[in-house]
């Protein structure tokens, strides 16, 4: 397995040291930081175990949001960061995109966004706001948009910000004497909004891009945009005030050889202390795009980023058929209830402005509405990645590790057998906490608590340095935690 880290955080959580006249070695420091396995930073060795990829699964009730509102026109879609779980209201909260064909707009189009709100996140009001007027009503749930447009909306709650009037933020595309920027917009509810807020639009093209929000770890806003140039790639550009940007530099591009893929966008998140997202993947075929997917986009620092699994599929199109058969692309997840909900904008029509022009007509075929829509995909907590066996006898065996007071718990669905062996640095079981004396899991669960003969409690072992090593039997193991005592 390769190794996939940034030497900058590897000095933060590794040291060095020397115990009973043993050699140097490198020991991980993780403290209570769940521990994932999409790559190799916490494994030393594996025995007959696959790295597998976990697509997002499709919820039955899609699409959740239609285009049947007045001014909808069948098209409505989220953009890269456009859905939020509010803890002081306890609602799920999106703001999602529109269009309309109109002919005396800029290119074309007439790009507005609106607001829905969900108590499950699977049922969708659109209440009324009444605060712009649409086909001779103001009954919607329209937003009041910029000086041209208000396109790409990606919304983020800031709970550091000590004007309340700033607590909700924007940045979405709006246009300027015929130039396209990035526009920053304020808000104490989500709904009533300050546009252009700051009067410090970022122009720049193309104007696509996705926010990931504030990153504690370089105290900086992060916004991940398109780069131009053909094929697309992805850069990053950072803010300490989400006013001034800086330039954006490249962080993902095709290779070589993938002249045909472009990256339209890597709807980006903080998971677990690692960087995560979901990179928008189109293929073109000549000139005519043929395909688009979403593939799973890893870092640990937020800038060296990697495709685990180049080419497979987090977020596939749909069925033949289905109303999201031409195209499905992810926004950014919200954690909730033990999973990761993710919502998408998909379609049943060919990807392109004719065929956004049919929908606004009125389409048609064979019975069949065509439609951008938005559905729903969903995935276990950590689910994204397992270290997978069907055999009688795989082994992961960790990096030397600085255990904390407190247990060990483990992500796994196991459908054999899974037990947990402590190793002291020469790599013999310790005393106690050997294979045989752990109480084997053979179930499903988030977090297992692993104990050996009834006991929990990692207080033994403070002070030393260990391996940890799983030993599984027809198991997925997706992650695991010292978790603090109870």
């Amino acid at each position: 397995m390769k190794l996939i880290l940034s030497a900058v955080l590897l000095a933060a959580l590794m040291i060095s040291g020397c115990q009973d006249g043993e050699p140097s070695a490198p020991v991980l420091e993780i403290g209570y930081q769940k521990q994932l396995f999409i790559d190799d930073f916490v494994v030393s060795s594996t025995r007959g175990v696959s790295r597998v990829l976990h697509p997002l699964l499709r919820y039955s009730g899609n699409p959740v949001i239609v285009g049947d509102a007045p001014g909808e026109r069948w098209s409505v879609s989220p953009n890269g960061r456009a859905v939020l779980f509010d803890e002081e209201t306890e609602q799920f909260k999106m703001w999602y995109m529109t269009s309309q064909i109109d002919p005396k707009a800029h290119a074309g189009i007439q790009y507005k966004v609106s607001y829905a709100v969900s108590e499950d996140g699977y049922q969708w009001t659109k209440p009324n706001l009444g605060l712009v007027q649409s086909e001779g009503s103001r009954e919607n749930n329209m937003l009041p948009w910029g000086t041209t447009w208000m396109r790409r909306a990606n919304v983020i709650k800031d709970p550091r910000d000590p004007d309340a009037s700033r607590r909700f933020k924007m940045t979405y595309v709006d246009i300027f004497d015929g130039k396209s920027a990035v526009t920053k917009a304020y808000s104490a509810d989500g709904i009533h909004w300050l546009l252009n807020g700051d009067g410090n639009p970022w122009f720049r093209k193309p104007h696509n891009g996705n926010l990931l929000g504030w990153d504690p770890r370089v105290e900086k806003f992060i916004f991940y945009v398109r780069m131009p140039g053909s094929p697309n790639s992805v850069g990053r550009a950072t803010s300490p005030d989400f006013e001034t940007w800086s330039d954006a530099e490249t962080i993902l591009a095709p290779d070589p050889d993938e002249s045909q893929r472009h990256f339209k966008g890597l709807a980006s998140f903080l998971y677990e202390g690692v960087y995560l997202g979901w990179l928008w993947v189109f293929e073109k075929s000549g000139d005519e795009w043929v395909r688009a997917y979403s593939e799973l986009a890893f870092s640990r620092d937020g800038i060296q980023w990697s495709r685990p699994f180049p080419g497979g599929f987090i977020l596939s199109k749909g069925e033949p058929g289905s109303w999201d058969s031409e195209l499905s692309i992810p926004v950014a997840p919200v954690v909730y209830d033990g999973k990761l909900w993710t919502y998408y904008w998909g379609e049943n029509i060919p990807y392109g402005t004719e065929s956004l022009k049919k929908i606004q007509e009125g389409w048609i075929e064979e019975g069949e509405r065509k439609q951008r829509a938005t559905g729903l995909a969903q995935l276990r907590l950590d689910g994204f990645v397992s270290l997978t066996t069907s055999t009688k006898d795989a082994t992961v065996t960790t990096r030397t590790l600085v255990p904390v007071e407190g247990r060990l718990t483990v992500n796994a669905n196991t459908r054999g057998q899974l037990r947990v062996e402590i190793l002291d640095r020469k790599g013999d079981p310790i005393p106690g906490f050997g294979a045989m004396d752990c109480d084997p899991v053979m179930t499903d669960s988030l977090a297992h608590v692993i104990s050996w003969k009834g006991q929990t409690s990692l207080s033994q072992l403070q002070g030393r340095k260990i391996q940890i090593r799983f030993h599984l039997r027809d198991s997925d193991l997706y992650a695991f935690q010292f978790s603090p005592p109870e």
